[in-house]
């Protein structure tokens, strides 16, 4: 089922829940070095990638939020991760 929640900032996807574009979160994940070695090697190479490249040019924020929301949404295995970031 899809659809968006009474929050407005969480997507269905199935059972699982991958957070809207404009939801904090991702901002503070990208912007941070906030530890992600619990979370599944893909997401933890995603993350490292995506930090490295908005610390080179930070006006690539809005075009690496939706590539990291792209991944989530793309890829069911690594969902769990969103928790742990």
């Amino acid at each position: 089922m899809n659809g968006v929640t009474d929050a407005g900032c969480l997507r269905r996807i199935g059972e699982d829940m991958v957070p809207g574009a404009d939801d904090p979160r991702w901002m503070r994940i990208l912007q941070s070095r906030t530890d992600v070695s619990s979370a599944t090697l893909a997401t933890k190479f995603m993350v490292t990638r995506l930090r490295r490249e908005v610390t080179m040019s930070p006006a690539c924020l809005p075009d690496k939020i939706a590539e990291l929301r792209a991944f989530f949404e793309d890829n069911s295995f690594v969902r769990k991760d969103i928790p742990l970031l």
